[in-house]
């Protein structure tokens, strides 16, 4: 039997299970055992099929929701989503292999709610404020926001009063009354009736350069927005040793500034000449706030603009500086696409915006599957300062993809709008 000081140090051998071990606590197919490749190739199905269930809907669901009415799919998707929570709370009946099952079929299920009541909420929102559609969804991400904020501790004290049943069985009733509430609010729309169920030509839409680059920048936001979520509270307790109330606060923190300003946003995307300088500025800024989570080493060890000790407020402001970033960058996009669908010639009917609409949350999921996974995979190899260098990097390489694109749209359109003025000044002559 092996002595404990003889054993190989928890580094370099841990025990995975009962009977097997593995070689090593950094990330490496190569060196990984059987076991730890099947595990994480299990895992990443598992991520990937929970994602993929959001986003595989764009080529068709827009088009579904043209031929079964918006109001229709908004309201199923509310009641399956309610449904689907409820469900979840029974899961404490089961155990092993039927508990896991169970979970990923019920969390499936409440995917595919969501992606119908957001999809079509969204639509109608567009169908019915064509000219302030970010001013719109900007309000709506206070509700967004004070949800995020909220829902946690009041899930923690639920959770204190009736276990683990009782928040689920609280939300799930909370979407239940909403259906309810909607279903008598909401008027039938346009899409109801005959002659509006028209195709939203996905395909014509997508092979508009601009909504093409538009999509990109939804994934680089959307994985930005979430690449912290797995990673950040590990570092905040093991390098500043903070108290899980502490790592909360600051989570609040960044919540609360995107909640605060998410109006201002808006307001400032409906205005078509502001809004690709916000999205080029936001994410130039988002970058700089990446270099001070951490922060970066580039600031501690090359450039020295901050002491080697790493003090918790450089942080901090970066938290504050992203979540202001994050709103300024995401506010126009949606707005862009609808904008590319008009100069496509696209007609403009709640068909057309629920194409819109599927294309903008299906490459938002896609992007909050990338973020997460590469940055806790980045995280593994390099550590989280370096981590969310790179995620920096990619958004400062993005945005010069995004200012020569948008340079060159610009001569483009000067271009053609000049000879279509000197076309319509000869017509009379050739008349």
């Amino acid at each position: 039997m092996i002595q404990k000081e003889d054993a190989v140090p928890v580094n370099d051998t841990e025990t995975l299970g009962e009977g097997v071990e593995r070689t090593s606590t950094r990330f490496s197919l190569r060196k990984a055992s059987k076991i730890e490749i099947l595990t994480f190739i299990s895992i990443g199905v598992v991520n990937f099929a929970g994602f993929g269930t959001y986003s595989i809907i764009s080529p068709f669901f827009p088009n579904e929701v043209a031929v079964i009415g918006s109001r229709f799919m908004l309201i199923t998707g509310i009641f399956v989503t309610g449904c689907a929570s409820i469900l979840f709370g029974f899961l404490d009946y089961m155990e092993g292999t039927t508990f896991v099952v169970f979970c990923i079929a019920i969390r499936t299920t409440e995917a595919l709610g969501v992606s119908a009541y957001a999809t079509a909420s969204t639509t109608i929102l567009t169908h019915a404020f064509p000219n302030d559609v970010a001013k719109v969804m900007g309000i709506l991400e206070i509700f967004t926001g004070v949800g995020l904020m909220a829902c946690p501790p009041i899930g923690g004290l639920l959770y204190k009063i009736g276990g683990f049943r009782l928040p689920f069985l609280s939300m799930g009733g909370l979407m239940l009354s909403c259906g309810v509430i909607v279903w008598i609010l909401v008027p039938p729309q346009a899409d109801e009736r005959e002659e509006e169920k028209k195709s939203g030509a996905l395909l014509k839409l997508l092979k508009v350069p601009t909504v093409i680059l538009t999509c990109g920048i939804v994934v680089v936001i959307a994985a930005a927005m979430s690449y912290l979520d797995p990673i950040l509270q590990p570092f905040l307790e093991s390098q500043f040793s903070l108290s899980p109330t502490t790592i909360g606060l600051i989570f609040l923190l960044r919540s609360a500034v995107y909640t605060i300003l998410a109006p201002l946003w808006g307001w400032l995307a409906d205005k078509k000449g502001a809004s690709r300088i916000m999205t080029s500025v936001g994410m130039v800024t988002f970058a700089v706030s990446c270099l001070l989570i951490g922060p970066s080493p580039l600031l501690t060890e090359y450039i020295h603009i901050f002491p080697n000790a790493k003090p918790l407020w450089i942080t901090i402001v970066g938290l504050v500086v992203m979540a202001v970033a994050m709103g300024v960058e995401y506010s126009p996009v949606y707005n862009e696409l609808l904008w590319a669908a008009r100069d496509a010639g696209l007609e403009e009917n709640i068909a057309t915006f629920g194409v819109i609409s599927g294309l903008f949350y299906s490459f938002f999921a896609i992007g909050e599957f990338v973020g997460p996974t590469v940055s806790s995979a980045l995280v593994q190899q390099i550590g989280l300062p370096w981590a969310s260098t790179a995620f920096g990097g990619l958004a400062l390489f993005y945005t010069v993809v995004m200012v020569v694109f948008y340079v060159y749209d610009s001569c483009y359109r000067s271009k053609r709008g000049s000879i279509r003025q000197s076309t319509d000044e000869e017509k009379p002559l050739l008349g």
